[in-house]
This record gives structure tokens, sequence and C-alpha cells, in this order.
């Protein structure tokens, strides 16, 4: 890499004391050291500020830590807040009890800079896959696209991100013109990585790397964790579309946020995402027949046969 950059990495810590050294040493063997690591704290209740204060007494130049101003925001806004204070060209998001291996910033930035290289003044969004590990770091599969039966290259359109998000937070690097269309987010977004990932797909592009460059940590306490897409999982699912009240619920809350999306971008949206969004938002006022067809037509659909027919099933 001839071209220097420093990147900030934003950090958002809720009650991590168990996992966070492990993370933090991981930051700091990375084989690129022009970093900066913007934490903002989520109110803990454990020893985690302790943890935070001290890696920045070892890197007072390189680490700025951000009141909390005595709010929790939860993990979402908490992260979307971390936005407004970064300044550098590239930044990635990052998780608390993950561990990042030694290439991850020195390969997603190889990447960013080369579509810079093609393609200037582009919003973009990269991302990559996993490595899924178990709390004492055991691996559970060397792939979470193929863990969760994610389709990267499928998964990256406006119509299929209305639906549902395949883009990882802790896997993702944004640019800064990406950054100025985030800010200030509104109020309904149902996780960052969905809304940045919305953003991405309607104003710039989404790019993705097979690299897996972080060990995805599974524990009891994730706020979002992978769940194993195999036979047992698919007929627990199938099971449950007898509750299709309850299973409404995830679909009204992506068209709650279909809707904040729009109401904040509608001014700078091209007509047929306007469209596109505005269908979306008024399936559930179709008949039975019209909403599947519209489902269809503009391409709301999910990964995988399977999925898109429960999802045909309960909507």
């Amino acid at each position: 890499m001839n071209e220097k950059k420093v990147v900030d990495i934003l950090l958002g810590t809720y009650n991590g004391e168990k996992y966070l050294p492990a993370l933090l040493a991981s930051l700091e063997s990375q084989s690129y050291k022009d970093w900066n690591l913007i934490i903002r704290d989520d109110c803990s209740r454990d020893n985690t500020k302790n943890i935070i204060f001290d890696f920045k007494s070892k890197y007072p130049d390189k680490v700025k830590i951000i009141d909390d101003e005595g709010k929790n925001l939860g993990a979402c806004k908490n992260f979307l807040k971390l936005l407004e204070f970064s300044k550098s060209d590239y930044l990635l998001f990052c998780d608390q009890d993950d561990v990042w291996l030694p290439e991850k910033i020195e390969r997603m930035l190889n990447r960013a800079l080369e579509i810079e290289r093609h393609i200037s003044n582009q919003p973009f969004l990269i991302h990559h896959d996993l490595i899924v590990v178990d709390e004492s770091l055991n691996i559970i599969s060397e792939s979470f696209w193929k863990y969760q039966f994610i389709r990267p290259d499928f998964c990256k359109t406006l119509p299929r991100l209305l639906v549902t998000n395949s883009v990882t937070g802790c896997a993702t690097l944004i640019n800064k013109k990406l950054k100025e269309l985030i800010i200030p987010a509104p109020e309904g977004v149902i996780m960052h990585d969905w809304w940045i990932a919305l953003v991405a797909s309607a104003f710039g592009e989404i790019y993705w790397m097979p690299d897996r460059l972080v060990l995805y940590r599974q524990h009891g306490k994730n706020d979002v964790g992978a769940k194993a897409w195999n036979l047992t999982y698919v007929i627990k699912k199938a099971i449950t579309f007898y509750n299709r009240e309850a299973l409404l619920k995830g679909f009204r809350d992506t068209i709650k946020q279909a809707k904040v999306f729009y109401d904040r971008y509608q001014n700078n949206l091209k007509e047929s995402d306007k469209l596109i969004i505005e269908k979306y938002v008024n399936l559930l006022n179709e008949n039975f027949i019209r909403r599947r067809l519209n489902i269809v037509k503009y391409g709301f659909l999910r990964t995988g046969l399977i999925r898109n027919l429960g999802f045909l099933l309960r909507v």
C-alpha cells in the first residue's frame, strides 16, 4: 500500500468487560497502524469504562472517548451517534466482543482505495465474510455467509434491503461521502448497519469481499447473533408460520423503517426508488393476490426458495 490514510474505527461498548480486552488486543495487532479509535460507552455498569480508559492511556493520540452524557442509547443509536465524530475518509465499525484478524484494516483499505481510483466521488460501502466462533473462539463455521445462507451479490439492491439486511456492521467499511448522507439519522431505524446499507444502495454502491477477517463471537448476550441455516432451523421456522401475528411484527417493522427512509430522503431519491418504496410500504394495504404479485414484481425477495416461500405464506 503506497497511499497512507488514517481510518477511524467506531467502537460502541456496553458491559463488555469479558471480551473487550481481546478485541482491543486485536486492534493493536493490526498490520495497518494508521488508525484512530473512537469509543462511546453506553453507560456500562461493569469494568468496561476502566478498560477503555486504560487503553486510551496507552494510545492518547489514537483513542478518543465520547462523553455518554448519562444516556443509554442502545447499540443502534450508539453507533449512529459515533458517526458524528468521525473525520477520516474511511471508517469501520467495531463490536466489543469480536476479534479482528491482523490484516483486516489493510485488506479493506486496499479495496477502498482501488474503488476510489476507478470511481471517484461515489458513496460506497464494503463488507466482508466472517468466521463464526463460540464464546471461547472455537470455530463454529468458517463462513458466516454459508452458515446463514447469505448471498451478498443478491442482497445489495434497494428492494431486497427493504425486506432484509445482509450487511454485518463489524464487517463494514464506509467512506466519508456515505457517512455525510447518513447523519443525522432519524428515529425508527431498526439497526445501524441495515440503515447504512439502505443509504448505500439508494445513493451509492455496495461492494463485498469474500475475505473472512473477523472472528464473529457468539454468546448469550449478542445484540444480533448468527443462526445456523440448516434443516432443524428451517423446520422450526416452518412450524411457527402458524403464529402469523408474531411473524408479521418483523415485517411491519421493516415497513415502518421504509417509511422513515422515504421521509428522510424523498427530496433526493430517484423517481424509480420512490416508486419502489411506496409499493413496499403499501403492501399490507393490498389484497392477498395483489400483495404477492407486487412482492415478486418489484423484487421484495429474500435469499433462497424456502425463505421466500415462508415470506409469501405469512404476509
